[in-house]
Parts: C-alpha cells; sequence; structure tokens
C-alpha cells in the first residue's frame, strides 16, 4: 500500500475512533545529520561531506502513536518512518507500523493484549537510544547471532499476552510472539515439539523504589536472557542497577549453558540546572576462551541549562563521552587495539516546540578498524512532538 493511502487510512480510522472512545494521537519528527563530516580509511585520502543528512533506522524518532480507551478496552497503533539514502524525497522514506495491538479487560485485575506484546519500558538507559548491558559475547553481537542491545525485557513480536495485579503496585505478565502466521507452539506428528519466542515479567513499585524481574526465551535451541533489577526515581535522581544473566544453547552437548553475566548500574542525578549521567555495563564470559574477553561499555555526560537566550528557550551546553556505537571494550591484553570512543561537546535548545542539538564531534577509532585513528564532525538534530 502507498504511504498515502496508509496515511489517509490513518485519518480516517482517527475521525472515526473519535466518536466512540477517549483517544490520544501524538507524534514525533526527527532529523539528524551533519554540518561537516570528516571520514578516512586507513592509508586514503579524508573525505569531507558539508550538509549531509543522515538516515534514521531507529524507530523511536519519526513516529505517529494513537491510543484508544473505552475504559474495558482499548488499542494503539503506531506509524514510523525511516528515511532513507536517496536523491529523491518523495522515494526518501518508507512508512511502516508497528507495535500495534488491542487490549481488553475481562476483570479488573487483568488484561489481555493481542498484537505487539514486546515491552521496552523496564531498566533502559535514556541517553543513547535506550541501551542495556548485554552478557553476550563480543562475537555474538558482531556475528548478529543475538540483537545486539536486547532491550525488550521479554518478547519483540507480535503475539499474545496476559498481565494480571494479584495485589496492589505488583504486575505480572506472560507473553508468547510467535510474530504472524506462526504458531506459537507446534506439533508435528512424532517430531519434537517446537516453540517460539516467550517471556514473563514481574514489577513491583513501592513510594519511589521499582523493582522488576523478567524471562525471555527466544525459542527451542536459542538463547535465552534473564533480568533483575531495583531502581530509584524522584525529581532529582534515577538510578537502577541490574544483573542480566545469558544462556546459550550448546548443540555438541544438546544443553543450555549460562556463559555470562553482565551488570548494568545508571544514574542520573540533577543539581538545580547541573545534571550528571552515567552508564556502566560490564559484562563477565564465563567460558574461559582467551577469544571471548570480558568486555564494557561506557557513557558519561554533563549538561547544564543556563535558561533562555532571547529566543532560545533551555539553551544547555554539555559534554558526552562514550565508548562508540555498536563497539566495546575488552578486559585483555588486546583492550588498546579494540578501544574507541565517541567525545562531543555542544549546545542544546529549543526554538519554540523545536529541540535542536548542534556539537562538534571527535571519534577515536579502534587501532584494529578499516578508520583512521581520529576523525571529526560537527553533527546537528532537530526534533518536534506534538
Amino acid at each position: 500500500m502507498k504511504r498515502n493511502k496508509i496515511i489517509s487510512a490513518l485519518v480516517v480510522s482517527v475521525l472515526a475512533l473519535a466518536n466512540s472512545a477517549a483517544y490520544e494521537a501524538k507524534a514525533k519528527v526527527t532529523m539528524e545529520g551533519s554540518i561537516v563530516r570528516e571520514t578516512q580509511e586507513k592509508e586514503k585520502d579524508a573525505k569531507y561531506e558539508v550538509f549531509a543528512l543522515d538516515a534514521i533506522e531507529d524507530r523511536s524518532k519519526n513516529k505517529v502513536e494513537i491510543d484508544v480507551d473505552s475504559g474495558i478496552a482499548g488499542a494503539h497503533f503506531e506509524l514510523y518512518y525511516e528515511l532513507k539514502g536517496t536523491t529523491k524525497a518523495e522515494d526518501g522514506w518508507a512508512v511502516n507500523a508497528r507495535n500495534t495491538h488491542i487490549w481488553f479487560k475481562p476483570v479488573d485485575q487483568a488484561k489481555i493484549r493481542v498484537g505487539y506484546v514486546g515491552q521496552d519500558d523496564f531498566f533502559v538507559e535514556r541517553i543513547d537510544e535506550e541501551k542495556v548491558g548485554n552478557p553476550f559475547s563480543q562475537l555474538f553481537r558482531e556475528k548478529n547471532r543475538v540483537p545486539y542491545y536486547i532491550t525488550n525485557a521479554d518478547v519483540d513480536e507480535m503475539g499474545f499476552s496476559l498481565a494480571v495485579d494479584p495485589i496492589e503496585n505488583l504486575t505480572v505478565s506472560a507473553a508468547i510472539a510467535p510474530g504472524i502466521d506462526n504458531a506459537g507452539i507446534t506439533k508435528d506428528g512424532s517430531e519434537d515439539m517446537v516453540y517460539t519466542s516467550w517471556g514473563t515479567t514481574a514489577r513491583y513499585t513501592m513510594d519511589a523504589f521499582k523493582f522488576e524481574a523478567s524471562f525471555r526465551d527466544n525459542g527451542k535451541d536459542s538463547w535465552k536472557v534473564f533480568r533483575a533489577g531495583a531502581g530509584y526515581e524522584t525529581d532529582s535522581i534515577y538510578a537502577f542497577v541490574q544483573p542480566i544473566v545469558g544462556f546459550e544453547y550448546n548443540k555438541s552437548k544438546d544443553q543450555y549453558e549460562s556463559n555470562g553475566v553482565a551488570i548494568d548500574p545508571y544514574v542520573e542525578y540533577k543539581i538545580d540546572a547541573l545534571k550528571l549521567t552515567a552508564h556502566l555495563p560490564v559484562t563477565f564470559r564465563l567460558t574461559g576462551r582467551n577469544e571471548d574477553p570480558n568486555y564494557l561499555e561506557f557513557l558519561a555526560k554533563a549538561e547544564y541549562n543556563t535558561g533562555s537566550k532571547g529566543l532560545l528557550d533551555d539553551v544547555t551546553p554539555y559534554f558526552l563521552i562514550k565508548s562508540m556505537d555498536e563497539t566495546v571494550v575488552t578486559l585483555n591484553d588486546e583492550a588498546g587495539d579494540n578501544f574507541a570512543l565517541t567525545t562531543e561537546v555542544g549546545t542544546a535548545f529549543k526554538v519554540g516546540d523545536a529541540k535542536l542539538d548542534l556539537g562538534v564531534e571527535l571519534d577515536i577509532h579502534s587501532k584494529n578498524g578499516y578508520s583512521e585513528r581520529v576523525t571529526w564532525a560537527i553533527p546537528f538534530s532537530a526534533k518536534i512532538e506534538f
């Protein structure tokens, strides 16, 4: 279906739902790119690009969301679009639907959901695309044998879920997510039973404290993850720590093994106009193999809101340093060769409802990568939510 037909159908649906139930619609639009950026492969000349817009594949940055709530039933619908590399504006983006589901409550303490049933609001850092610690090997992540960041606590597909509130402030849920045109559990004659991804979660809130636990099973003979965390949130602090245990299927032994544990601490602390953020997930690998080292990732950010300056609001200079995206710092003799980081100094500010960010970025690449050791850029972003 063409995107104009999708959008037209969306508008008609909103108008129809407005007459039948309470609903809320919101949208987010983001543009990112560089005023100038430098790239340089080893032993080649540097390349400079001016006024370059980036492709944006992060589904949370450009989307339209609609929520419908009639009290005992409702629905969530979400359109997102990806900006892609192309020279034609009309062909430069692709519209897709995601996170679409229907829910209903047969009793006050139970909620059934059909459609997308993954939970991505458990403990995650809130600065760099909601990353969490990952207990699996660096090689597994690089080769896409597991997702590079396993943000969802239980599942990440279309399926069925049931959530119950057995006591006040406690929610327990279970979900199975076979996807479209597939079954959650299959038994074909004398063959072994096969099951698809499923998961279970629990969350308990006590004033400013929150406790969460989850188990995610990616299916028969596939990886599994257990997470448990404790967090604290007030107006001045948001912090959590969670151990994350990974289980891998060993085909030669025909059994599961727990070969990795990640410890995932995160803190945001506000002191008047100053805000400090730090994230330091550390992964301990238990195989003992030299090619499977322990590793860590890191992020630290300091920002200071100086208030309004002329037509600009919330003018906020900041300094950010983090491990480069999709890289880790190995804790072995090769740490120096694998080390890669990104530093950025910039200012975020608002013009009306638009949030803008302009900075200077310095990338220090790993010695064993394809790039020269140091490159730089002047990145920008512009975002508006309504």
